[in-house]
This record gives structure tokens, sequence and C-alpha cells, in this order.
């Protein structure tokens, strides 16, 4: 579990997908999280976040993906957050 809190709102990643490059695709926890784009059609479901392996109170650069494997030019950046919560499993 994941959690990172953004200015003025948190998000909670239950399940890290893999990592890549210095950046690890989380899953969102679905009871708590929801991002959908400007016209309503797909949900943000996934989180890459960088770098792979935050320490609590580190900050990390978060961007919302709608699949794992999603095209750079569908990622939303939401800018950097603080961890608060981090268990790598």
């Amino acid at each position: 579990m994941l959690t990172v809190e953004m200015k003025g709102w948190g998000l909670s990643l239950d399940k890290k997908i893999g990592i890549s490059q210095g950046a690890a695709i989380w899953e969102f926890n679905r009871n708590a999280n929801s991002y959908w784009n400007a016209d309503l059609r797909q949900p943000y479901r996934y989180a890459r976040i960088t770098p792979a392996e935050p320490k609590p109170g580190q900050k990390v650069e978060v961007i919302l993906l709608q699949s794992p494997s999603a095209p750079e030019d569908t990622w939303v950046n939401k800018g950097q957050g603080v961890v608060s919560i981090y268990d790598g499993d």
C-alpha cells in the first residue's frame, strides 16, 4: 500500500504492478479514489510513482494512467506529493 498526500487531496494506492525505468506502477484503491478525464469516458485507475521505492516523508512525482500500458500522450501529470504510508508489497 502507498498513500501520497497531494495539495488538497490524497491518493491511496493498493497494489504495486511493477517497476520500470525508476518508476513504479500502482493500482488505485478503488474504494478510496477515482479520477476521470474531462469527457468522463475513461477512468484513471493507475499511478506512475517516481522514485519507485519511496520512503515515508519523501516527495514523489505522480502521473495518472488509464492502464499500466497507456500511451504517454494520455498520462495526466498531477505533480508532486509526499508519501505518508509505504509498504512495497
